[in-house]
């Protein structure tokens, strides 16, 4: 066995983390005698040569001895290896550039793997035949053995993997006439191959997914016709054993993804789920409404009815008598987290969904559940939904404040309750006593609601002023219109921290406009050149000679040069000033601490950091000079850094006109298209042009609003067909973020669509953009 491996120079070849020097070493490993050793390389090769569905160049030259072990008798966990040899011919499970390389030397050794069709061990037999299945150029080997075998576990394998290769006529006889999991395994088949289901299928089918595991209902839900699906989840939803509804309410999740008009056709039987005895199913049947999005409001009332119920379960439910073990177990539990028990289950759901459908009913248990001392999953939906305002709501909130800040507890927990009031504008004024008190330790949170309640907030500027930091002073100036507090703190923190410490808050600074000027000099010297000194000195000025009078000695006397031999020179890098990893000491008596023999090192500014100098330069100045070079360098760069400098480039139009090229170069990630098209279309770009790549860049998890909304502004008629079609797809479109979010955001991104066509099929007023 493994003959010729020693041959073999595995360093050559290219693994997830580089050269794989210990392909061959992982390999033996699978083939010991030994079964904790035989473990540790079958899972050394999920690490090394197949990480995460990424194959590699070591992949393929695996590939020969992976068919030889999966083939051979008496190595362990053949069926297992079977499986991962399935896996890495099918390109939906394994991607890369050697993907059909690896493919290839599978196929080249499907004589091996058709021959362990009859194994003696049928865990063997199925996972043979679902390698075959994938990799086999037809199904000749695999209708051969379903002739023959009678395992009913391997015949349900031997059923999909044959109608991989477009066998059907093999279905409805199998559904009707088997047992076990066959019919199920049927059902799969014709969801996989996009046919509906024969109506006298449904019945055996539905029996045949309630009395198994479970792990096919998912993907035929998700994949089933309208018709199909409805049909098979009315008949779970009436199965006698509670495993099948169970089932079917935890795939309701899955079709809901799926399908938009799914989520809207399957309320009566989440309807029902949620009102099913059974305690389980009504946890998985709240869990799923949270996927229905808007569509939930159908069973608003039985939410409404969960929510308010004191442990969390419908009235009547009944709880498993097993909760050790099994698909009844852990539902309904209460978790700590953060030092504070967590709403039950599944009353903590439903709350959630009222709240974002904007019921008022998500008030009475919401409050009752946070007098409790519970926190809950609704608690940071309050400031994304912003539900509206009520002053009963508005009181619960004050006292929830005031009880976290009594109990000495910190974090999210606070953080949630202040940012609670945070779309209730001036109405939030009389909660300023506890956002006061709050201030210390939930700021940012605190700055961000006063400075929406807006001058009604007056009393809390002594507060303010006194927090004395650059989020209090952003808030002073959009209360009052005073800069002073914000550019005096923006001073103060470039003496404390490096500049790439900053890059946000400078954000705030730029703000300030011409009352920043103060900060100009120090900012333009940082930015000017990224290569350049931009880590302030601890109590020098940026900028300055670091081996100049200016800069602080630590260590020495205040007086004595830093280069000198008792000196002491400490440069604050990213970590904290106070630090070991964040200074530099000067070790040469006498040589200048900006030279290379004064052995400093002096933290070089990223272009995100550049960037944010030079624009509250250019907002302090009007002068681009320094902010151009800024924006040429971040759109050099890669990731979030180039969607930023196209945002400053919009800004400061027509002064970036010799960096279109650039933009345009951006327009081809749809991550940052809307703000290069920003950019390009305040330089005089025609609209038109900009069109595709913003249509490309609606379905972006980040950019989707964003292009929707420069769209509109722009005028872009020509977009409207594109965006009618997004708006009518069924599938969803928002395809990244939070899992319990996408649904939402869909929606509310086909909401932004439909009002973009509306918007542009009108003939109002256009964007004065470009002059």
């Amino acid at each position: 066995m493994l003959t010729g491996i020693d041959e073999v120079d595995w360093s050559r070849y290219e693994g997830a983390y580089g050269p794989a020097e210990d392909a061959g070493e992982i390999l033996r490993a699978i083939a010991d005698p030994d079964p904790s050793t035989a473990g540790e390389g079958r899972e050394e090769l999920h690490s090394t040569i197949w990480h995460q569905g990424t194959v590699y160049a070591v992949t393929v030259a695996a590939v020969p001895f992976l068919v030889e072990l999966a083939t051979t008798d008496g190595v362990h966990e053949r069926a297992e290896l079977l499986h991962t040899i399935g896996g890495l011919s099918d390109p939906e499970h394994a991607f890369g550039a050697e993907q059909e390389a690896v493919r290839a030397a599978i196929v080249a050794r499907l004589d091996l793997l058709a021959g362990r069709l009859g194994d003696p061990d049928p865990a063997v037999r199925a996972a043979a035949a679902d390698a075959v299945g994938r990799c086999a150029p037809d199904a000749g080997a695999l209708r051969v053995r379903w002739e023959v075998e009678t395992d009913p576990v391997v015949r349900a394998v031997l059923l999909t993997a044959i109608a991989r290769h477009g066998h059907i006529d093999l279905l409805r006889t199998a559904a009707l006439t088997e047992g076990g999991p066959v019919p199920a395994a049927a059902g799969l088949a014709y969801a996989r191959s996009g046919l509906a289901l024969p109506p006298e299928t449904v019945a055996p089918i539905a029996a045949s997914i309630a009395a198994g595991d479970g792990r096919t209902i998912g993907e035929i839900l998700r994949l089933l016709d309208a018709s199909s699906a409805g049909a098979l989840g009315e008949a779970l939803a009436t199965a006698d054993a509670p495993a099948g509804r169970l089932l079917l309410a935890r795939a309701l999740t899955g079709r809901f993804h799926a399908s938009r008009a799914a989520r809207w056709e399957l309320m009566p039987l989440l309807r029902r789920l949620l009102n099913d005895p059974e305690e389980t199913v009504v946890a998985a049947a709240a869990d799923a409404a949270v996927h229905a999005g808007p569509a939930a409001a159908a069973v608003a009332d039985d939410l409404a009815r969960l929510a308010a119920s004191p442990a969390g379960r419908a009235p009547g439910s009944r709880r498993p008598s097993d909760r050790s073990g099994g698909i009844l177990s852990g539902s309904g539990g209460v978790f700590d987290r953060g030092g504070l028990p967590s709403f039950p289950q599944p009353a903590a759901d439903a709350l959630s969904v009222l709240v974002r459908l904007g019921d008022p009913r998500w008030r009475d248990p919401l409050l009752a559940a946070w007098e409790a001392g519970f926190q809950t999953s609704a608690d940071p939906l309050l400031a994304a939904y912003a539900p509206a305002f009520d002053p009963v709501a508005l009181a619960g909130v004050r006292r929830r404040i005031r009880a976290l800040l009594d109990a000495g507890v910190t974090g999210n927990p606070v953080i949630h309750a202040v940012l609670a009031l945070t779309g209730w504008g001036p109405d939030a004024a009389p909660a300023i006593p506890e956002l006061i008190a709050a201030l210390p330790v939930a700021d940012a949170a605190t700055c961000t609601v006063l400075a929406a309640i807006g001058p009604a907030a007056h009393e809390a500027l002594p507060a303010l002023r006194e927090t004395g930091d650059i989020r209090a002073g952003h808030a002073v100036w959009k209360l009052t219109g005073d800069a002073g507090p914000l550019v005096t703190a923006a001073a103060d923190a470039l003496d404390r921290w490096p500049l790439d410490r900053l890059t946000y808050e400078l954000g705030m600074v730029a703000d300030a406009g011409e009352a920043a000027a103060p900060l100009a000099g120090r900012l333009r010297a940082a930015s000017a050149d990224a290569g350049a000194a931009g880590g302030p000195l601890r109590g020098a000025s940026a900028g300055a000679d670091a081996g100049a009078a200016g800069g602080e000695s630590r260590g020495a006397d205040a007086g004595a040069d830093a280069g000198a031999a008792g000196g002491a020179l400490q440069v604050a890098a990213g970590a904290d000033a106070g630090s070991a990893d964040s200074a530099v000491w000067v070790a040469a008596g006498g040589a200048d601490a900006g030279s290379a023999g004064g052995g400093v090192w002096v933290p070089e500014v990223g272009v995100d950091a550049r960037l944010a100098a030079a624009r509250v330069v250019w907002r302090a100045t009007g002068d681009p000079a320094v902010v151009l070079p800024a924006i040429e360098a971040a759109l050099a760069a890669d990731g979030w850094s180039v969607a930023r400098a196209a945002r400053v480039a919009a800004e400061v139009a027509p002064a970036a006109g010799h960096l279109r090229p650039a933009l345009r170069k951006a327009l081809a990630e749809p991550r940052d298209a809307p703000d290069a098209a920003r950019a390009l279309w305040r330089h005089g770009e025609d609209p038109a042009s900009l069109v595709e790549p913003l249509l490309a860049a609606v379905t972006h998890q980040h950019s989707g609003p964003d292009a929707v909304d420069l769209l509109v502004e722009m005028d872009a008629r020509s977009a409207s067909p594109g965006l009618a079609a997004l708006a009518g797809q069924d599938g969803r479109l928002v395809t990244g973020g939070s899992w319990t979010e996408m649904v939402w955001d869909d929606e509310r991104l086909r909401a932004r669509l439909r009002a973009a066509v509306d918007a542009l099929s009108d003939n109002g007023t256009r964007s004065p953009y470009p002059e």
